[in-house]
């Protein structure tokens, strides 16, 4: 791990610490009893909280220059500007009056933006008169901001941007028109829609928006569909993530365009080992942090098997999990100059990866990980199925390997790699890359009938007590599970 400590030292009860830092920066100062200390008025993640895991981030803060009024003792100062420089940990003592300055400076050891390639968050739940300094401090490219949640709609009281997508610094973009719908089937985040949207129709008030389950969510996703124009990119629709229990139903339906993999549960600290609302995994298959990691991918890797060649997503929902802005980031390769038409082609053509640590380079028959931290492992996955597997020596942090997979065998393969962390799931992600092989997803298409058998099964009369709205719901998941029946019953056997 590249990481920079030292030890400073100087005398008494109480003395004030100050820290500087030439860009704006990430800090924890940790202190005597494992307590966070922060400056008063810092820029602050205020509405996080730790859920799982160690409980640093929420107390972290970004500045350039700052000072404290501490106790005598000894403290441990953190410093981070995202996956692109190295970790700081300096160690200082507090024992006299004395003023302390430290100075904190994270070099960067890779620079993605010169290969070509351009970072972006696709779930933001920051204030918009932060994005700009956040996504400086994280060094992050394209911030998609959420300005319409269920019953929150930033645009209820004013007009509209001009510009719906504004350039906050050289190479930094921010998304500002963008709708999360988050009810009892799912989250469906609506990107760069032309209008406000009314994503509060038929919440129950004073109900949790996760006890909503009508409208469904396709109601949305096909409004947005009415918008985007002939050959457009715009609107797009991102599946927040694979547990929701409307999934199913929507990638039968009217399939996303890309598919959050590294979503909101891989945190900074630690996992959020649990599904929400959405369908609890079988934990004697999947136990702890790595089995949730394990059963999201698990879903992904089943839809590729179907024949969805949908790309994969990753967003943090900073400032509602404790995430930092852009710990879940894509990489996207882009040839030319920079636009936000530009970002999103690049995963329509699954010219991407998407990580919340290493960097990870897919050739057509070897792949290069690059990681600030110590690499595990990588592996190869071909049809949701480990066919190759590299340990990293120990410390490791570079690594290529040459691999092979049965192009005749198999309708897909993708490349993933881990690194060391004892408190959450780290890796990296390659797109899918398809093969003309053929597969029997039979199985796959199997365990979605059941899964739909089961979500029809939950919506009672108690759950949705209106017989229009529950037949509506339920005529949509009759003709979802119709599609994975013949799937099944057919054998339609998927490949080029």
């Amino acid at each position: 791990m590249l990481r920079a400590l030292c030890l400073l030292t100087f005398t008494a009860n109480a003395a004030t610490l100050s820290i500087s830092a030439p860009d704006w920066t990430r800090i924890e100062v940790h202190g005597p009893g494992g307590k966070l200390h922060q400056p008063s008025g810092a820029l602050r993640d205020t509405t996080a909280r730790a859920r799982t895991g160690l409980p640093f981030y929420p107390q972290s803060f970004i500045c350039k220059s700052c000072s404290l009024d501490l106790p005598a003792g000894q403290y441990r100062i953190v410093a981070e500007r995202g996956p692109e420089f190295e970790r700081i940990e300096r160690a200082v003592t507090l024992t006299d009056a004395q003023p302390l300055t430290v100075t904190l400076s994270p070099k960067r050891w890779i620079n993605m933006r010169e290969q070509g390639w351009y970072s972006g968050d696709f779930h933001v739940h920051r204030p918009l008169d932060d994005l700009a300094t956040l996504a400086e401090a994280e060094d992050l490219n394209l911030t998609v901001a959420f300005t319409m949640w269920n019953r929150r709609n930033l645009w209820q009281d004013r007009p509209i941007p001009a510009d719906p997508v504004t350039q906050t610094a050289p190479h930094r973009l921010l998304s500002l028109m963008n709708a999360e719908d988050e009810r009892g089937g799912g989250a469906w985040m609506l990107h760069n829609i032309p209008q406000p949207i009314d994503l509060a129709f038929m919440l129950q008030e004073g109900k949790p928006q996760t006890e909503s389950w009508f409208p469904a969510g396709l109601r949305f996703i096909r409004q947005i569909r009415e918008w985007r124009k002939k050959d457009a990119i715009f609107p797009w629709f991102d599946c927040e993530k694979p547990i929701w229990w409307e999934v199913p139903v929507v990638m039968a339906l009217d399939p996303p365009d890309s598919f959050g993999l590294l979503h909101n549960h891989f945190n900074q600290y630690g996992i959020l080992d649990m599904e929400a609302w959405g369908r609890p995994r079988d934990q004697r298959l999947f136990p702890g942090n790595a089995g949730h990691a394990e059963y999201t991918m698990g879903l992904y890797y089943r839809y590729l098997n179907l024949g969805f060649r949908i790309p994969p997503s990753a967003g943090s929902a900073s400032g509602v999990l404790p995430n930092p802005v852009g710990y879940n980031r894509i990489y996207a390769r882009i040839e030319s100059d920079f636009t936000i038409e530009k970002f999103y082609a690049a995963l329509r053509d699954h010219r991407h990866f998407v990580t919340n640590g290493p960097m990870l380079f897919l050739s057509r028959d070897s792949v290069e990980v690059r990681s600030r931290d110590p690499i595990d492992r990588i592996e190869v996955i071909a049809n949701g199925r480990i066919v190759q597997s590299f340990r990293a020596p120990a410390n490791s942090l570079y690594l290529r390997r040459a691999f092979s997979v049965d192009a005749r065998r198999h309708s897909w393969y993708a490349v993933r790699a881990f690194i060391h962390n004892a408190n959450t799931v780290r890796l990296a992600h390659s797109a899918p890359v398809y093969l003309p092989g053929r597969w029997d997803a039979s199985e796959d298409a199997r365990y979605f009938i059941d899964w739909i058998d089961q979500l029809v099964a939950n919506i009672t009369d108690t759950r949705v007590p209106d017989p229009a709205q529950r037949d509506e719901l339920l005529s949509y998941y009759r003709m979802a599970r119709e599609f994975y029946a013949t799937n099944q019953r057919e054998r339609i056997i998927f490949g080029r």
